[in-house]
């Protein structure tokens, strides 16, 4: 089983302040401490966004995850004209990836595919299902760790 949360997202960001800057306003949406968001590279090289991995991490123990984005046929996506998908991945707290993954609709997804089957079991969320699982975990102090 896969331990990500997938995102097909028609808008490949560009640079890595669009992505920390869709992060920020998913974190201030939910009126949490904004997450440290830097791109990761073995060297001092530019490389395309697409072939880096962009590491996000909070103040808490478990606040961590990573995002790598790639390009996949639309069959691969599960959605009209996506090229791309984002995957989120950690091995730290869920709730804090599934705010990262709300974050990525920004780049004109409509859907998350759930593999890991963390969270609440869901497959696939959509922004409105996402956000209430998100507030639902907030208020119950339920941080769905990874196992």
């Amino acid at each position: 089983m896969s331990n990500s949360i997938f995102v097909p997202v028609r808008q490949l960001p560009v640079e890595i302040d669009e992505v920390r800057k869709a992060i920020h306003r998913a974190f201030d949406e939910f009126n949490l401490a904004r997450p440290d968001v830097q791109i990761h590279q073995l060297d001092d090289q530019r490389k395309p966004l697409g072939d880096s991995i962009v590491t996000v991490r909070g103040a808490g123990a478990h606040e961590h995850c990573w995002i790598s984005f790639g390009e996949y046929p639309a069959d691969l996506t599960g959605a009209d004209a996506a090229a791309h998908m984002a995957d989120v991945t950690t091995r730290g707290s869920w709730l804090f990836a599934a705010v990262v993954v709300l974050a990525l609709f920004e780049f004109q997804g409509t859907v998350a595919f759930n593999d890991s089957g963390e969270l609440d079991g869901q497959e696939i969320y959509d922004a409105a299902a996402l956000r209430r699982v998100i507030g639902g975990a907030l208020a119950s102090g339920r941080q769905y760790l990874a196992r």
